[in-house]
């Protein structure tokens, strides 16, 4: 006899053991349908074998796939994805594999046959008669429980579902949510022909430009890689507007007239719209773009395409790192450093880098990696020679732009509203040239901070160098690693000063001072506000483009892939902002802005000058910028984190406990604490401390990190973690189930 092991979209990380009737033959890769604790689940089938189990094993009931929909490749991607992040292999799958072929089962509610029914309808409230003659209407198909909950939003009938279950007249089953041939025999018809990547058909496929003699340098040893098909990592480190596209066009074009594939990851694909537009032109119908705003049937249909061969490029963000391209030759991961590419929840929390990374191991492929700022961890790897370091120190077109650092001391008393004289000028000078100019403000959701308006220092927790978060309602500073905590200072600890402001300013309440400043001129708003909704964010790119706007003013989002030949002057406002979110990757965070944000000034013949205000005008961070000197940031930062012993010279990993009982929840985490020190030793662990947001839709969030030896594999990490969680498993019954626990494997904050 057979035996399969199936993995369900539950956080439960073992896989589940089933017998494999004669009647059935399957391969790994393939849906099944199976009884699971009383009801019916779909579940995948990732090993098959003749090893019988020392427990009685239900059958499988049938096979939803004739032929496996993941690929042996993918089943051990996925399997190391769930031993490193500490989650299951379903949960993965869940996020790999679109709806239209997932493991997720459709709940439905059905009327209970006649013959098992109580006689009588009498005992019966208004809204449970309708309900149930609702239900009785649709037979043995049934009402999806979903749908009816849409239908009886906020009325009784949806009470009365569980009375009606109760009192024996309905009953809820699962069946297959599954569409897959009826999906495909669209596709084949053409429904979605039109809007696989962009929604536009025909596409004209234009050449690809030929590489300058520094990009054919970087170019060459990626060439050399692809024609020996063996994993070869990449680091390619070029300025902002290097060409460093130009070279992931060149390598994906090679891969393609060896009849490969390849995958893009980029960060986000409504902020990086011309990086996503020249794909689209060089290689038209062979590309899919995949992204978070397509709809289910978009979703399916990009995925049946990249599956059959057809669309051989995927471009998209973090998830598109699991498209089922077939003989992958290369992995892009463009502008590697952006913390996008790292999921936070639900589970897995994974790193798509990472992830890259390793997926291009177990296919043989090439994996570079691009960014003009590239993560310390990235740059520490090519050090030890994991990465093969490429690099582009200059624009082909233009130069790089001036860089003037405005110390915010000096011009206190000589402000155009919350603009410096420099600054104000520079925009109205370049209003009368006709060109446009971006407008950053660097602001970080809830990060509140306190700061000194004399020196600038940000006050910081004794235990862990990072900035303290200012609590307004206790006048608090409160280190969100450690717990430390006091009250808000009545003098600056660096100079004494008594002019100790909180700081905080909104994009909206800038806009309308700019409008007053400058009352001509046109300006757009680009921030999470103005770009809620669908194609908002590529109406404000296309007026920009196309000179419609004069001032384009947002947040960080303006640093990612803009790239307006006009824009000539960049000013940053309240920069050192970034320095107040609570982490050991605040300076890191705060070069690569700087950096970013500089890199869209001056990107064609016209010279670009950046203008940063800022309180900490001495900060390394902004000496590096202002020299565009990568190098000198990533010396000075290295030895500040081997200091502290941050990563990249430890891992981090990050225990959350939530609970709607906040004392419960805080017990619990210092519980957690206590075990995590007994095994990691105290120097190890921070914490347990409240999270950023303590409170998130009623539940209490606390966290516990622990530094581990940079070097652990998955194999030395996962037992490690798996005695803290079974210690916390064997205390259960003291409290633990009303509180939930996710780890976060080389967190990033």
């Amino acid at each position: 006899m057979r035996f399969a092991e199936l993995a369900f979209p539950t956080a439960v990380r073992q896989t589940f053991t089933y017998q494999l009737p004669e009647s059935l033959t399957l391969e790994p890769g393939v849906r099944a349908w199976v009884p699971l604790r009383g009801v019916h689940a779909i579940g995948l089938v990732v090993k098959v074998h003749d090893t019988k189990p020392s427990f009685k094993t239900q059958p499988i009931i049938n096979v939803l796939d004739p032929n496996p929909i993941v690929s042996q490749e993918m089943l051990r991607l996925v399997e190391w994805i769930s031993t490193f992040y500490f989650c299951s292999q379903g949960e993965v799958f869940q996020t790999a594999l679109p709806s239209a072929v997932g493991i997720v089962a459709e709940e439905r509610l059905i009327g209970v046959p006649e013959a098992k029914r109580p006689l009588s309808q009498e005992a019966l409230s208004a809204a449970e008669k309708t309900l149930l003659e609702d239900v009785d209407s649709k037979g043995e198909e049934g009402w999806s429980l979903a749908g009816l909950k849409r239908k009886y939003r906020g009325r009784q009938e949806v009470k009365a579902i569980a009375s009606l279950k109760k009192k024996g007249w309905v009953q809820v089953i699962q069946i297959p949510k599954t569409k897959v041939r009826s999906l495909e025999e669209v596709i084949q018809n053409g429904e979605y022909a039109e809007s696989l990547s962009t929604g536009h058909s025909h596409q004209t496929v234009h050449p690809i430009h030929p590489l300058t003699p520094a990009q054919e340098q970087a170019f060459e040893p990626i060439q050399q890689a692809l024609q020996k098909e063996h994993y070869q990592s990449f680091l390619l480190h070029g300025v902002t507007g290097s060409g460093k596209t130009e070279v992931y066009l060149h390598a994906i074009h090679q891969a393609l007239e060896s009849g490969k594939g390849a995958i893009v990851l980029v960060p986000e694909i409504a902020l990086t719209p011309q990086t996503v537009a020249r794909f689209e032109r060089h290689f038209g119908p062979k590309l899919a773009v995949l992204h978070s705003r397509q709809t289910d049937k978009e979703k399916a249909a990009a995925w049946f395409s990249i599956q059959r061969g057809e669309s051989k490029v995927v471009v998209g963000p973090r998830s598109a790192i699991f498209a089922p391209v077939e003989d992958l030759a290369i992995i892009v991961v463009d502008e590697e450093h952006d913390t996008s590419y790292k999921q936070y929840d639900p589970a897995p929390r994974y790193h798509a880098r990472d992830v890259a990374l390793m997926r291009a191991s177990i296919e043989q492929a090439v994996c570079v990696l691009g960014s003009a700022t590239p993560s310390i961890t990235t740059w520490e790897g090519a050090q030890q020679g994991k990465h093969t370091l490429l690099s582009l120190t200059e624009r082909p077109f233009g130069s790089m732009p001036k860089v003037s650092i405005l110390p915010m001391q000096s011009y206190r008393s000589a402000m155009n509203g919350p603009l410096t004289v420099e600054l104000y000028s520079a925009i109205e000078e370049s209003l009368e040239r006709q060109e446009q100019s971006i407008v950053l403000l660097n602001r970080r959701g809830s990060a509140s901070y306190i700061q000194c308006s004399s020196c600038g220092h940000i006050p910081e927790c004794p235990q862990c160098s990072v900035s303290m978060t200012y609590h307004k309602p206790k006048n608090m500073l409160l280190c969100h690693y450690s717990g430390h905590a006091h009250r808000v200072p009545t003098r600056c600890e660096s100079c004494g000063s008594e002019q100790l402001e909180p700081k905080g300013m909104g994009t909206q309440q800038l806009e309308e001072e700019l409008q007053i400043l400058y009352p001509y001129a046109v300006i757009r708003r680009m921030d999470r506000d103005s770009t809620s909704k669908k194609d908002e964010h590529a109406a404000i790119y296309e007026a920009v483009k196309k000179g419609e706007a004069d001032i384009l003013l947002g947040t960080q989002m303006l640093a990612k892939g803009l790239d307006f030949p006009n824009v000539t002057v960049v000013g940053v406002l309240q920069a050192e902002n970034e320095l107040a979110f609570p982490s050991w990757r605040a300076s890191e965070r705060l070069y690569q802005l700087m950096s970013q944000v500089a890199g869209r000034a001056g990107r064609a013949d016209r010279p670009g000058h950046v203008y940063v205000q800022t309180y900490l005008a001495d900060h390394e961070a902004f000496k590096a910028a202002e020299k565009h000197d990568y190098m000198r940031f990533v010396t000075h930062e290295r030895a500040v984190r081997q200091a502290s012993m941050y990563p990249p010279f430890c891992r981090m990993v990050t225990f959350h406990v939530k609970g709607r009982q906040a004392a419960t929840t805080i017990e619990k985490a210092q519980a957690l604490g206590q075990a995590l020190r007994q095994h990691a030793g105290e120097s190890n662990v921070l914490g347990p401390a409240p999270a950023l947001i303590e409170r998130i839709q009623n539940r209490t969030h606390w966290q516990v990190s622990i530094k581990v030896d940079p070097q652990s594999k998955a194999s030395q990490l996962y037992p490690f973690l798996d005695r803290i969680i079974q210690q916390v498993e064997g205390i259960k019954k003291q409290g633990w189930s009303s509180v939930r626990l996710n780890v976060d494997v080389d967190a990033v904050d």
